[in-house]
């Protein structure tokens, strides 16, 4: 969401508080507290559907990150000895490039940079040399499992990433609802300004929509864009 949808969320979380902190108060204007209700009902969705799209992207992103160790650390850095004695210059460029190097990769390069690592691995004149050194095609399995893991948890995250943009949009369809529901109550609370001043005071305050740059904000039943 845009930053002044997030103030105008955090706006709403303080008068979500507001309101069920002075329930019985509210309760002498029915009409009032059952807009507050359908205020805080909105808001709960809001806040669920936001909270469930992060902690999403946050589990797949963790898988690939967890893949990505494995291969950095499985990476069979006997291979550079290999390259040495082969006199292979390619070889020796792909299997010496530093765990830091590697992890500057974008992760469609660093897929390719592994795979390519395996490759080399699979040659005819690499095998029998990879031998010598006890590494099998059965002792690099966890190599090639790993890469499939990462390869796997990369559209997995961008998928859950472009998720986010199109919830990001519902969301900012959400907020606005939120919004009319808000300004709706703005005009039921008028009546406290007759019936119980502090209370509307106290409300006016919370509906205040302070800028995250520093900014004033929008009294009740001021139209906001």
């Amino acid at each position: 969401m845009n930053q002044f949808k997030e103030d105008q969320l955090a706006m709403c979380s303080r008068v979500v508080a507001y309101v069920a902190e002075n329930e019985a108060a509210l309760a002498v204007s029915e009409v009032a507290a059952a807009q507050a209700a359908a205020v805080a009902t909105l808001y709960g969705q809001v806040s669920g559907a936001r909270g469930g799209t992060a902690k999403r992207t946050k589990m797949l992103t963790g898988e690939a990150q967890t893949a990505q160790r494995e291969l950095l650390e499985l990476l069979p850095a006997p291979l550079s000895r290999v390259a040495t004695r082969l006199a292979d210059a390619d070889l020796q460029a792909s299997v010496t490039l530093s765990g830091k190097q590697l992890r500057r990769l974008r992760p469609l390069a660093f897929v390719a940079v592994v795979g390519s690592v395996l490759g080399s691995a699979a040659r005819a004149d690499v095998v029998p040399e990879l031998a010598k050194q006890g590494l099998t095609a059965q002792t690099l399995q966890p190599l090639a499992a790993a890469l499939d893991t990462f390869r796997t948890a990369q559209p997995a995250t961008r998928k859950t990433i472009d998720e986010r943009v199109l919830s990001g949009a519902a969301l900012e369809d959400l907020v606005d609802e939120l919004m009319v529901a808000v300004r709706a109550l703005d005009e039921d609370m008028k009546a406290f300004k007759l019936i119980d001043r502090p209370l509307y005071d106290g409300y006016a305050q919370m509906r205040k929509i302070v800028s995250s740059g520093g900014g004033g904000g929008e009294a009740p039943a001021t139209p906001a864009a």
